[in-house]
């Protein structure tokens, strides 16, 4: 970072001395420009001014133009493989596999995953339990007590049962 820095001071400072050695004296300043330019200071500003702090926004911008172009040239090509690849799959399963085949193998994920999901929690499995039997029907709605229904925790606060060494230190 440093060495691109010093590159572009001394690029730039070289280009000062030229331009006002170039400006200063009038016979050079003539030889390219208009006699009414030469005679004014505003050349100085010009050429010391703005035409480096104009190359050195150019210069600024061109960079991160070119650095985020190559960030979405990166982004669109893996958008470009991951279509091309879903869609190669695609075809390669319509080829082998029709509609209720594929429904049949996503159901089956699904339950799997919920299985494993149930294996992981108890409760969850104890639940799942209840509501598959009552979509069978085996449970009648109807006949189900509050005893059946799953309790959720209290959230009353424990009280503290005061320890004798506390108990005794209040009495006195």
């Amino acid at each position: 970072m440093l060495l691109k820095s010093k590159v572009c001071f001394t690029i730039f400072s070289i280009y000062e001395m030229i331009a006002v050695t170039f400006l200063h004296f009038q016979r050079l300043c003539d030889s390219v420009f208009p006699t009414q330019f030469c005679d004014s200071w505003y050349r100085y500003f010009l050429f010391c001014v703005i035409v480096p702090l104009v190359a050195f926004l150019i210069g600024m911008w061109i960079h991160e133009i070119i650095r985020a172009h190559r960030r979405r040239r990166f982004i669109r090509r893996a958008k470009k493989t991951l279509n091309h690849v879903v869609s190669a799959v695609r075809g390669k399963i319509s080829e082998h596999i029709d509609f209720d085949d594929m429904e049949k193998v996503i159901t089956a994920g699904v339950i799997y995953g919920i299985k494993k999901y149930a294996d992981a929690h108890p409760n969850l499995r104890r639940n799942i339990n209840k509501i598959m039997d009552m979509a069978s029907g085996e449970i009648d709605i109807d006949i189900m007590s509050t005893e059946d229904e799953i309790d959720a925790p209290s959230r009353r606060r424990t009280v503290k049962v005061p320890s004798k060494k506390t108990a005794s230190r209040k009495k006195k």
